[in-house]
């Protein structure tokens, strides 16, 4: 997203560089479109800090991830272990 309003993407409706996010409708604004009643109460926020808050969700989802995979894998060898036990 921060890469796109670099190349000079600009808003449709009003042809101005879209510099911030919209957090309730998950998309890129322009300052027309912030001040406009469509998104006039909701959450907007620069572009390169909500690209800093989402890479950091997603870290810590990834993160969280990981751990869970590690435990699901050692789970399965603790079963197949036993299952070799068993035999």
């Amino acid at each position: 997203a921060v890469v796109a309003a670099r190349k000079g993407r600009v808003c449709q409706k009003h042809q101005e560089p879209l510099k911030l996010f919209c957090k309730d409708d998950q998309a890129l604004i322009c300052v027309v479109c912030d001040r406009s009643k469509e998104h006039r109460d909701h959450e907007t926020l620069p572009l390169e800090e909500a690209s800093q808050e989402y890479k950091d969700q997603f870290c810590s989802r990834l993160e969280s991830l990981k751990k869970k995979r590690e435990r699901i894998v050692a789970s399965r060898e603790d079963v197949e272990k036993e299952s070799q036990d068993l035999l």
